[in-house]
């Protein structure tokens, strides 16, 4: 690892070398998943600090997804995870107190895009992953569980589809802080088989790459689920119950 042209002040010292040590392993000329990282020794001579400031300088790479730490064995370089998106997306809404209303907002935007770009390239394959999808969730005896699964991962595909691997993740992240919120559509009368209805009609326009309907589909879908939510829990206060989420 190249160590040269770099020095230290004496603040923040876990910090500076967790900084330097990310760079070097988002090189790619220089490090690569599963890599094993030098022993804290090696690393604590190499910047010229103490074992404690690199342990904690570990530490700070493993928060950030860059390394994984096994104990007796070392630190190894990993990939992050959408998960460590997701924590830090769920931190920041909860500081901020950002509501499933303006994450559902952004939802839909990031969504109708990705089925804008889905109708253009979607595959053969692409489209036989969502009839499955679509199989499975048509099924009216499915769990809460499964069905909220299920529905997330059709919007998944349909980000995937888009062929955009940034879209992916962010849908992916977005879908998961929502589980609970999208899982009360289906629980009002009539929600189960809105929500096939929706799902159908998205599908059909997809594999007719028919992007103008495609994006209606989308718009409806997300417009109506914000509505079945809201009926939900205008029904949960009707019958003098609390919606927590």
């Amino acid at each position: 690892m190249n160590m040269d042209d770099f020095s230290l002040t004496r603040v923040n010292l876990s910090q500076q070398v967790a900084d330097h040590l990310e760079q070097v392993i988002l090189d790619s000329s220089q490090a690569a998943v599963s890599d094993k990282l030098p022993s804290e020794q090696q690393l604590a001579k190499q910047y010229n600090v103490s074992r404690p400031v690199i342990r904690e300088a570990l530490k700070l790479l493993q928060e950030r997804g860059l390394v994984t730490l096994k104990n007796g064995l070392g630190a190894f370089v990993t990939k992050p995870s959408n998960s460590t998106l997701l924590s830090a997306i769920s931190r920041i809404m909860q500081m901020n107190n950002i509501s499933d209303s303006d994450l559902t907002q952004v939802r839909g935007v990031l969504e109708v895009s990705a089925a804008d770009l889905a109708a253009e390239h979607a595959t053969s394959e692409d489209i036989a992953a969502l009839r499955e999808n679509l199989r499975l969730f048509s099924n009216r005896e499915l769990p809460l569980k499964e069905r909220v699964r299920l529905d997330s991962e059709f919007h998944v595909l349909i980000a995937h589809a888009s062929g955009n691997a940034l879209m992916e993740v962010f849908s992916e992240v977005l879908i998961s802080l929502l589980e609970t919120y999208m899982g009360k559509g289906v629980l009002i009368s009539g929600g189960i088989d809105d929500a096939i209805k929706r799902h159908t009609k998205i599908v059909d326009a997809l594999e007719h790459h028919d992007e103008a309907a495609t994006q209606v589909a989308m718009q409806e879908h997300i417009a109506a689920s914000e509505q079945n939510v809201l009926r939900y829990a205008k029904e949960m206060k009707g019958k003098g119950l609390q919606d927590n989420q």
